[in-house]
């Protein structure tokens, strides 16, 4: 599931101010994608307040063309969340790879009073023990937002993958300006790589738009793209 919808990973909340759970905003955003040079599809993430500190983030991937063959369904993640000032406390994730096959699908839940998480991740039975800091696919991303407009950008997050965790270090890469629907945006482009992978994702984030991603590039062992997103377009209620 991961390997197939990370052209969703680190789609973030835009906020221009120092970050909390009562800043939070909704929004819409969709993101165009290529592989390899070629079109391939759009992204849509979503995020909704749910009750008091509870948030739900969704992201909705649709291929194009021939990449239909490989996801002929849509491309889904759901992940609820509590939101307690910059903690994010994942609750329940969801991932469905678009194919009748559940060999790429994830259900896992989280439970903060016993500190395990359960479920099945990729037809593994998953229970494993967990901390505050540990995260799913998608509770990383607001927990990385809410970081850097705090002023105080991570040097790494903690993932569920199956029973164990995987992470990955984040540094600054320099900054750039690309020109986007929203116009002309200065970014700050930061470089995540799981540790012991020779693969990297760079995300050039946008501070006027509370470090909203307008453009991801996955970049393989040889540094060359493997798949590239840009930002199309984003709404808020």
């Amino acid at each position: 599931m991961k390997r197939l919808a990370l052209c969703c990973l680190l789609l973030v909340l835009p906020s221009m101010h120092a970050a909390g759970a009562d800043e939070l905003q909704p929004f819409t955003v969709r993101y165009a994608w290529t592989l390899k040079g070629l079109a391939a599809g759009t992204s849509t993430v979503t995020l909704k307040r749910l009750a008091g500190d509870r948030w739900s983030y969704s992201s909705r991937s649709v291929a194009r063309g021939l990449f239909r063959l490989i996801a002929s369904g849509d491309i889904t993640q759901d992940s609820t969340m509590r939101v307690i000032g910059t903690q994010v406390l994942p609750e329940r994730y969801r991932g469905d790879d678009g194919t009748g096959s559940t060999g790429r699908d994830v259900q896992l839940d989280f439970d903060w009073q016993t500190q395990r998480a359960r479920g099945i991740y990729e037809d593994t039975a998953v229970d494993i023990a967990i901390e505050p800091g540990v995260h799913d696919d998608m509770s990383v991303q607001i927990a990385l937002i809410l970081a850097l407009n705090k002023g105080t950008p991570p040097t790494g997050f903690k993932l569920v993958d199956r029973n164990l965790f995987k992470e990955y270090t984040y540094s600054t890469a320099g900054t750039a300006e690309l020109d986007t629907p929203l116009g002309r945006q200065r970014a700050v482009l930061f470089r995540s790589q799981r540790i012991g992978s020779k693969s990297s994702t760079l995300y050039w984030c946008a501070p006027a738009l509370g470090f909203l991603p307008i453009k991801v590039e996955r970049h393989d062992a040889n540094d060359k793209v493997e798949w590239a997103m840009n930002m199309e377009a984003l709404t808020r209620p």
